[in-house]
């Protein structure tokens, strides 16, 4: 009896330690994740990279690694959804040593997340972004020529615990916003925003075609068949952790993100790389 309780426990503990190891070794792991979707607006094949909340974190030496698997997917361009900071340290050095050499690879579009919002009064975003040869996309959109199909790629601020429908909602995002729905009516849009939580009601009947966000860090820790286990503003086990999901008629995928700045570390949840293909 003795006997097999300690092959019982010896079992459940290697198991334990197993899953520990293997989730602690995948967090720290670059994944690709691809994600394919279809369309009757474009003829030709468009495919960007995806990525948000590095906050600080490097893969290699001046992110050596992270720019490598990014040059392999051989993008068309590549989008940026915000936290490229920590909001615990005024310091972007790690972003303004990235940017260049993503904007070497294929045109480069990014938008602020809530740490670059918390810094916002010690670091001049826009410069720091623009003079590395990426875009800042702050309540901006830009179309894109992409193998002859037009892309209209717009950037809406972090907004946090707002009310899109409020009676005395008059901020840029609003004005953007619906300048954005109107222009989404004649091409392919995309949408980059920081946090997926707000957008669910105001995306009926927008006309937008693909949001992309991040700030959800995956839900942190990844539990099989259940998902997440917490999300920032979402608390535990979240609605919206990663991957894809539908508003309506508008696809809103969500990366995992790369780095971490809470507390909780992640656990079986690689740190991602998004590849989106449309046609």
């Amino acid at each position: 009896m003795k006997k097999t309780l300690k092959i019982i426990v010896l079992s459940i503990l290697t198991v334990a330690v197993t899953v520990i190891i293997y989730g602690l070794y995948c967090s720290n792991t670059l994944e690709i994740k691809n994600y394919s979707l279809s369309t009757d607006k474009i003829n030709s094949q468009v495919r960007f990279v995806f990525i948000s909340d590095l906050h600080c974190w490097e893969y290699g030496e001046k992110n050596s690694d992270l720019v490598s698997k990014i040059n392999e997917q051989n993008p068309d361009f590549i989008a940026v959804g915000g936290d490229m900071v920590n909001k615990y340290s005024a310091n972007d050095h790690v972003m303004r040593e990235l940017f260049p050499q993503l904007a070497e690879i294929a045109p480069t579009y990014c938008v602020l997340g809530n740490h670059e919002l918390a810094l916002k009064d010690e670091i001049d975003f826009r410069n720091d972004i623009d003079s590395t040869g990426a875009k800042l996309l702050d309540n901006e959109s830009v179309t894109l020529n992409i193998n002859g199909e037009k892309i209209l790629l717009g950037g809406m601020s972090d907004f946090p615990y707002y009310e899109f429908n409020a009676p005395d909602f008059d901020t840029p995002e609003r004005y953007f916003w619906d300048d954005f729905k109107e222009r989404s009516k004649d091409c392919y849009s995309i949408l980059l925003h920081h946090q997926p939580e707000y957008l669910g009601s105001i995306m009926q009947d927008s006309n937008v075609d693909l949001v992309m966000c991040g700030h959800t860090h995956g839900g942190a820790i990844q539990i099989p068949f259940v998902g997440g286990v917490f999300a920032p503003n979402q608390g535990f086990f979240p609605k919206y952790d990663k991957g894809e999901f539908d508003l309506y008629d508008t696809k809103m995928i969500i990366s995992a993100g790369l780095g971490d700045a809470y507390p909780i570390l992640r656990l079986n949840n690689c740190p991602e790389i998004s590849v989106v293909e449309i046609n």
